[in-house]
């Protein structure tokens, strides 16, 4: 398959993940609240499941910013619910001020780890199943999830994306203008690398939209019983 279509793949699914996280938030809260009357036992319930994800999430940011030289504070891992603007923060690390540059490789730092140890999780998927006793394939499966949903990059983590994004789009216009003569090693490497990433993710989608269906079955369900409805605002 053309590394292009590859490409387009991957920035697909990784938005397709951005969503599916916000709906399983979305929908275990909401049951939550029809059943317990409170969207927090939802939260920690969410918090707990992918807990280990979070962590690397927040060291991630952590290790980056102190790599760049750039002054962190406090490490959290469990949810805030009392920070500006009223949102839920599942986990966050406190970093002081800095250029657009670092606070931009600070800020994905996580998707990138997340992109790594998913590349090892597929390729340990891919060779030890029906080898793997049950528990050793399960326990990939649930890092594939917890590391596919973990990943993605929150809102505080784009502030400096825009000068990025201005400053990426003119090296590729003038990559683009010279048409620099790419090795044949180099695009396969980039183009099994892709096709890697792509199943993996397209793995943990699945995944996600087997857990968003029952949850979502669950909330329908519970809306029945308790005759309320929940609003999505």
């Amino acid at each position: 398959m053309p590394t292009s279509i590859l490409a387009l793949t991957f920035g697909f699914l990784v938005v397709i993940l951005a969503f599916m996280r916000q709906r399983l938030v979305y929908e275990l809260s909401g049951a939550s609240l029809l059943l317990l009357g409170s969207t927090k036992p939802g939260i920690w319930l969410y918090t707990l499941f992918f807990l280990p994800g979070t962590i690397i999430h927040e060291l991630s940011h952590w290790l980056v910013a102190e790599i760049l030289q750039v002054k962190t504070g406090e490490i959290k891992i469990f949810p805030d619910w009392e920070d500006e603007g009223g949102t839920r923060r599942l986990g966050s690390v406190a970093t002081a001020r800095s250029d657009p540059l670092r606070g931009f490789l600070i800020g994905i730092a996580p998707f990138v780890t997340g992109l790594l140890i998913l590349t090892i999780l597929g390729e340990l998927l891919s060779r030890g199943w029906g080898v793997f006793y049950p528990w050793q394939t399960g326990s990939i499966i649930y890092g594939i999830i917890v590391i596919g949903n973990s990943m993605m990059i929150s809102e505080a983590d784009r502030r400096t994306w825009p000068f990025i994004f201005f400053f990426l789009a003119l090296i590729s216009i003038v990559i683009y203008r010279m048409q620099p003569t790419i090795s044949p090693s180099i695009s396969l490497l980039a183009s099994n690398t892709l096709s890697k990433l792509d199943l993996v993710l397209g793995v943990t989608a699945g995944l996600n939209l087997v857990m968003i269906g029952g949850l979502y079955l669950l909330r329908v369900l519970s809306e029945r019983i308790s005759g309320k409805r929940i609003s999505h605002k």
